[in-house]
């Protein structure tokens, strides 16, 4: 399969980057002046976010590992993943946690804090916060599936098991659903994440079920193209299925049924991870440099665009205007620094070097 038939994939995974930044967005990290709880709506979308972004972005770094080890070998497939994940890693957690401490302290300066109302319990727990991965916890999970995955690749080939690739990803539907089910949190309608450095084993099984999905799709008959070419054929068909799916979530959790709702939240996370790989396999599968160009902004821009929504949440609380208002600025302002910044300070650089690689046109993101 050829670089430009996999635009439409790397582009997808940097879309899920970029729906970060208005995931993000919906959390109150400074309370919005007189607005401190989320809003019913933003939570909503939050939910519709969330639901399906994570798993994607995993199926898909999955196929692309496996792309890698069959073109390189397991060693160079090890080595890239630590330069490419474990070194950036290593270098921005403290220097995010430097600026997450330095934009709320500058943020803190705009927020009239005796016009809040801030429940008790919303105290304790900032207060119980401790030092984790925060938002870069994905980073830390690819560590992780990259040598669990490496080490099936290594014991595989030396016992000599030859598995059936259909059997295998069908298996792997229900092991997800089981996963869901143990998850820690009894939330619906979203998966779980864990930002701590002991992540839970339902968590973790959870997101590396995604990260072996992806893998072994890579292994099917010309990469599963022929498979999605198929079921395009229906693509219509699809579409309903993550709409009525996430409403059926919100009714459940209504009532509670947290079983019921875990596998409609399931039926949704697929759904909708099938939808948007369609939509971009027809409509973002040619080459276009300036997709290409915001895909290698990506990386660098999840990694560094919450410091600057604490920053715009606290200069935008004390601002007299209507919340909608404040929100589509933050993620405008966020964004577009974000880009600058890439532009300038990183893209040419040996910061963009060490996300991205060394420019090439035979190069896939990370």
């Amino acid at each position: 399969m050829t670089n430009d038939r996999l635009h439409y994939l790397d582009s997808l995974r940097a879309f899920a980057m970029y729906l970060g930044i208005i995931l993000h967005v919906t959390l109150p990290f400074f309370p919005w002046h007189g607005d401190y709880e989320i809003k019913e709506g933003y939570g909503i979308l939050l939910l519709i976010i969330h639901g399906f972004r994570m798993p994607l972005f995993m199926i898909i770094s999955g196929f692309f590992a496996e792309m890698m080890i069959r073109r390189h070998g397991v060693t160079k497939f090890i080595d890239n993943r630590l330069r490419r994940i474990g070194l950036p890693y290593l270098v921005f957690v403290p220097i995010i946690t430097i600026l997450f401490i330095s934009t709320y302290i500058i943020g803190s300066i705009f927020v009239d804090w005796d016009s809040l109302n801030i429940s008790k319990e919303t105290k304790e727990s900032k207060d119980d916060d401790e030092f984790s991965h925060a938002h870069l916890w994905f980073m830390y999970f690819l560590l992780i599936f990259t040598f669990i995955y490496s080490g099936i690749i290594y014991f595989s080939k030396k016992i000599n098991i030859k598995i059936n690739i259909n059997y295998c990803l069908l298996a792997l539907v229900p092991m997800i659903l089981f996963f869901v089910i143990f998850q820690p949190d009894e939330i619906i309608s979203r998966p779980a994440t864990d930002v701590t450095f002991l992540p839970h084993w339902s968590i973790l099984g959870y997101y590396f079920a995604f990260f072996l999905f992806g893998a072994l799709f890579f292994r099917l008959e010309n990469n599963g193209r022929n498979f999605i070419e198929k079921i395009s054929k229906k693509q219509k068909f699809f579409y309903w299925i993550p709409i009525i799916s996430f409403f059926a979530c919100l009714i459940i959790d209504e009532n509670k049924t947290y079983l019921l709702g875990e596998l409609f939240n399931f039926i949704y996370t697929w759904s909708s991870a099938i939808v948007l790989v369609l939509i971009f396999y027809k409509f973002i599968n040619k080459p276009n440099s300036k997709i290409r160009y915001l895909s290698n902004a990506s990386y660098y821009i999840y990694i560094i665009h919450i410091p600057f929504i604490i920053l715009f949440q606290g200069i935008f609380s004390s601002l007299e205007i209507h919340h909608s208002v404040k929100f589509i600025m933050i993620i405008i302002l966020t964004t577009g620094i974000s880009l600058i910044t890439y532009h300038y300070f990183v893209r040419n650089t040996f910061i963009g070097i060490l996300l991205n690689g060394k420019k090439s046109k035979e190069q896939i993101g990370v």
